[in-house]
């Protein structure tokens, strides 16, 4: 199971998303997820899929969709899998604290039906190594540089099963819980289909790092998942939309037009991602029954 830290995964960003696609009664719900690898106690990793729970609201049916790698290694982005899981809201754990947008998918069954259907994919793993110590966090300025990585309805290059990573900088400190909420705010495009998408601090390069090309490159740490816009109206009222994508008749459904400047992005910090390893450890030792 590749894992990446932060040297690595900036060579490999754009395996560790994907596109997650939801059947509802009112049509398609379209958002990111991301794969996070948890440690268990016998040193083995349990691989999932962590979005908003937005994106998995009401879901009937689900999908995501993972690059193919063939019998020789090779990557081949334009000949996706698709991974089918039935009754999807009810296969999604939400966070703990109903509060918090955040639900985790336990992938190991679906991706071991690819395998034993002949198939094979790449993937990289986000886990502890790519978050940003809480001490960093600490250190961090006001204003970093950050980047959203995800399938913003529209954009995304569903050929190549690209995502799109989208530029920016944090608008309040990541480290301080924005009005109390364990959530902090971005200046960064916010569209429809990047809920559930990872936010990554971006690092300037250290003397010594070489990339693939033989340059030094920067570095990337997982900051926390982007669920929702905030706007406020000219009125002084504030309101919050989560980033769900929507589609009827296989065309996007566009977002209704939000009052005020531009909005800024909600992301949750990356302890809300922690607090799933306790149910990881308790869904593999079977205390818990929902699969």
């Amino acid at each position: 199971m590749p894992l990446a830290g932060s040297q690595k995964l900036t060579e490999e960003l754009g395996y560790c998303v994907a596109r997650i696609e939801c059947d509802t009664p009112t049509g398609v719900q379209c958002g990111t997820g991301f794969f996070f690898a948890f440690l268990l106690e016998n040193g083995k990793r349990s691989p999932c899929l962590i979005t908003s729970r937005h994106v998995v609201q009401g879901a009937r049916s689900g999908r995501f969709f993972i690059t193919r790698k063939d019998a020789d290694g090779r990557l081949q982005p334009h000949q996706p899998l698709e991974c089918r899981i039935p009754d999807f809201e009810d296969k999604c754990h939400p966070h703990p604290d109903p509060s918090v947008d955040l639900v985790l998918i336990f992938a190991g069954a679906s991706l071991q039906a690819i395998k034993a259907a002949g198939d094979d994919y790449h993937i990289t793993y986000l886990s502890r190594s790519a978050i940003l110590p809480r001490e960093q966090r600490a250190e961090l300025a006001h204003l970093e540089s950050v980047a959203v990585l995800g399938y913003p309805l529209g954009l995304w290059d569903p050929q190549q099963l690209q995502p799109v990573a989208r530029m920016g900088i944090t608008a309040t400190h990541a480290n301080l819980p924005y009005g109390g909420a364990p959530v902090f705010l971005v200046d960064a495009p916010c569209h429809p289909g990047l809920g559930g998408a990872p936010v990554f601090l971006c690092m300037p390069a250290q003397a010594g790092e070489v990339g693939a090309a033989g340059q030094r490159s920067p570095g990337v740490a997982l900051l926390g998942v982007l669920y929702a816009q905030r706007h406020a109206h000219l009125q002084g009222e504030t309101g919050v939309e989560p980033l769900v994508g929507r589609m009827r008749a296989g065309r996007p459904v566009p977002p209704p037009a939000l009052p005020g400047p531009a909005p800024l992005g909600v992301v949750l910090g990356t302890d809300k991602i922690l607090d799933f390893e306790p149910l990881v450890r308790a869904m593999i030792h079977g205390f818990v029954s929902k699969f």
